[in-house]
């Protein structure tokens, strides 16, 4: 390890990254798994395309002597899309693990046994040993994160006009292929620590984070239509949110969120989810001062 890494985890964040080294580890391991394994699946399956363009068979009208290289084809595809969407529900669900496997119960159960009394003796004050619980798994969702989230926004682009396409929109991608996955992630570590901080105890720590994270997504899964107006066309967009119902009297109600709504409702989510995380961690900070002043 270098000097500068010695000076720059030393104290409570060199302590806090022995604490996370195998939930950190094996994070990054899983995600750079199915960072290497999107763009191997895709180039394999635009391969068989080619390939299959080049001996003159086609999907949609089969000839004699193309099925069996067709039946190929659309069976690694649909292999390709089934492994974009465990790479987008991994993605999905990281949030609630963090809250869970991270912070929360680091805290919660330094606070169950009396450890923390150790490093607070030993020139760390209250505030420094909550940041570094803090701090620590939040640089490591920045850090990694971002990535994740680029090669999974590039692999759904691949998949809109292939045979088993992927909609930006769907509940499972969503979260995966924008800020909102960072934000979710920020989210559920301050969330976690707070739990630990109130609850003190390690377990109900963890289910707390765990209920508080997961009850957050699925509240603004379902606000998340109407976080930006919807357009009463989906005329210029290929792959529009239809949002359109049916009234009483039988007059549809056409309501769309076409691609283009993409940024600005994962800017305006994202937003609401980094202020719930500073909030949380602003509850954190003002329950450590309240009860450790």
């Amino acid at each position: 390890m270098s000097a500068l890494s010695t000076l720059a985890l030393r104290g409570p964040l060199w302590v806090d990254a022995r604490l996370h080294r195998l939930t950190l580890w094996t994070g990054v391991a899983l995600l750079a798994l199915a960072a290497a394994a999107l763009p191997a699946a895709r180039w394999y399956v635009d391969g068989l395309g080619a390939d299959l363009t080049a001996s003159g068979c086609k999907v949609e009208k089969i000839v004699p002597g193309c099925g069996i290289p067709v039946r190929h084809y659309l069976s690694v595809s649909l292999y390709f899309n089934r492994l974009f969407f465990l790479t987008s529900w991994l993605l999905t669900v990281l949030p609630v693990l963090l809250g869970a496997f991270v912070a929360g119960p680091v805290v919660g159960r330094e606070l169950e046994s009396g450890t923390y009394r150790l490093q607070w003796t030993q020139s760390v004050t209250p505030g420094r040993w909550l940041a570094g619980k803090v701090l620590l798994p939040a640089a490591g969702a920045l850090l990694v994160l971002p990535a994740s989230v680029l090669v999974q926004g590039w692999a759904l682009s691949t998949t809109l006009h292939s045979w088993y396409p992927v909609e930006w929109y769907q509940n499972t991608v969503y979260p995966t292929v924008g800020p909102v996955a960072v934000a979710y992630a920020l989210f559920a570590i301050a969330v976690g620590a707070l739990a630990g901080l109130l609850l003190r105890r390690t377990v109900a720590g963890m289910a707390a984070a765990v209920g508080a994270t997961a009850g957050t997504i699925i509240v603004l899964a379902l606000l998340r239509p109407h976080l930006w107006p919807t357009a009463d066309s989906a005329a210029s967009s290929a792959h529009p949110w239809d949002l359109s119902t049916a009234t009483a009297s039988g007059v549809t109600d056409v309501r769309y969120h076409p691609e283009a709504h993409f940024w600005p409702l994962q800017l305006v989510e994202g937003g609401i989810v980094l202020i719930l995380a500073a909030a949380a961690t602003g509850a954190a900070f003002a329950v450590l001062r309240r009860r450790h002043a």
